[in-house]
């Protein structure tokens, strides 16, 4: 299992798992997850 970090492209959520879901639980977009890494992640997230 290789967990990566998915940053939706329109609201800036972050999702944490093997893929982006298909649809953003905030804004529902559709397909706009793409991959980031972690610094990315934590910088999006504040901390």
């Amino acid at each position: 299992m290789n967990k990566k970090y998915w940053r939706c492209n329109v609201c800036n959520d972050v999702h944490f798992g093997m893929a982006g879901p298909e649809t953003c639980p905030t804004c529902q977009a559709k397909n706009a997850y793409v991959e980031i890494d972690t610094t990315e992640a934590k910088k999006v997230m504040g901390s």
